[in-house]
């Protein structure tokens, strides 16, 4: 077997295309993949996401001018995550970067491949301009057959010390590792949780696979599929296009500015973003909770207060951490202070009490579990913090 999708085929996984890839959308029912990234760990196929390699000493410019953040900051081993925006400051997409000996690659969920190279092209037509002397080789990683397994979850540490010994455990957020078998293993996460990819060949991807199923059974492992994050990020917001696309690019209403450098080199759409971030943005993203029953609460909703309109409802989906329905919303600046009551959602099935709530809904589990005090499987140690 030598590919992720042959193996997702054998075990009658379900497929869907994101990002122009075919990977599982579900392996199993929802509320199991999710219980297992909320309170275990969960093995997800993430190879949508584009790989694109740069090689060369001038690569760093080229990187740099492309993403909002500085990437000046990371070094050999390290990785940053960043947005990517259009000429007028609007989000294109958002990106992790990662810096070896030889150069970088960039990895993202909603950019493809040939539209992150052809924009890396593009800036090269300026290389005069960038001090760009020797331009960089740029290669996309999926067309050699590589692929990204991503392990989520509270426990998913100590299933990858497992696999790749007490190393892992201590790796900083952002760095990654390269393994005896030719992948590179990168702790980073958008849910709040302990996560881990493996990024390289699939034919390796594959073995590794099959033996984090092994060694996972003890800890309630599953596998899943990319469904699991139509809960999760809600739960933990951070930009995703299937979200906020039509609602919003802005950065500075979506409060993504952390991930944008406005003081370094001119990056693409620096000219459009930096006055804009110094203006009171007219909507923020915030997170609404109902204070009564309800049915439910969908995208389109309009938020009000008294007899005023002030938001619409983006996303909301129903949490079983929280047990309620919950729902990001972007409102008017003056109403998007956390944790004030007195709106109103209006939904198909009425009118519904709600209060403001600060971001992200959850306090995760893994905030409560430390590698060096907690185990899943080590009876001399508690399961968390909770459990002492």
């Amino acid at each position: 077997m030598k590919t992720l999708r042959d193996l997702h085929l054998q075990n009658n996984a379900t497929l869907a295309t994101y990002n122009n890839y075919a990977v599982p959308s579900a392996w199993h029912d929802p509320d199991v993949e999710y219980k297992a990234v909320r309170e275990n760990a969960l093995l997800v196929d993430y190879s949508h996401m584009s790989i694109v390699r740069l090689i060369g000493d001038d690569a760093w410019a080229l990187v740099n001018h492309f993403a909002a953040a500085d990437i000046s900051i990371i070094r050999d081993e390290q990785g940053l995550y960043s947005l990517v925006l259009n000429e007028d400051g609007s989000i294109l997409g958002d990106i992790y970067a990662l810096c070896t000996d030889e150069g970088y690659y960039i990895l993202s969920e909603n950019i493809a491949s040939d539209e992150i190279i052809s924009r890396l092209n593009d800036i090269l037509l300026k290389a005069d301009e960038l001090d760009i002397q020797e331009i960089p080789e740029i290669t996309s990683m999926n067309e050699d057959d590589w692929g990204i397994l991503m392990l989520e979850g509270p426990y998913s540490w100590e299933v990858m010390a497992e696999l790749y010994g007490f190393d892992v455990i201590g790796l900083p957020y952002y760095e990654y590792m390269n393994t005896d078998d030719e992948l590179m293993v990168f702790r980073c996460g958008k849910h709040g949780e302990f996560g881990y990819k493996m990024i390289g060949p699939q034919s390796i991807l594959v073995d590794v696979w099959q033996k984090l199923q092994t060694l996972g059974e003890k800890y309630q492992l599953k596998t899943g599929g990319l469904d699991y994050l139509k809960r999760v990020r809600v739960e933990n917001p951070g930009w995703d296009e299937s979200i906020y696309a039509n609602y919003s690019r802005n950065p500075v209403e979506l409060q993504l500015q952390w991930a944008i450098q406005y003081d370094k080199d001119d990056f693409i759409g620096k000219a459009a973003i930096e006055p804009l971030s110094l203006q009171q943005a007219k909507r923020k993203l915030i997170g609404m909770l109902p204070t009564e029953q309800c049915a439910g609460i969908a995208a389109d909703d309009v938020v009000m207060v008294a007899d005023k309109e002030v938001g619409v409802v983006v996303k909301s989906i129903y949490s079983p951490a929280l047990q309620s329905f919950i729902a990001l919303t972007l409102i008017e600046s003056d109403y998007a202070w956390a944790d004030i009551a007195g709106y109103t959602l209006r939904t198909a099935g009425g009118d519904i009490s709600a209060t403001t709530r600060s971001l992200p809904f959850l306090y995760n589990l893994s905030m409560l579990v430390n590698p060096t005090e907690h185990s899943y499987v080590d009876p001399a140690k508690a399961k968390n913090a909770l459990s002492q």
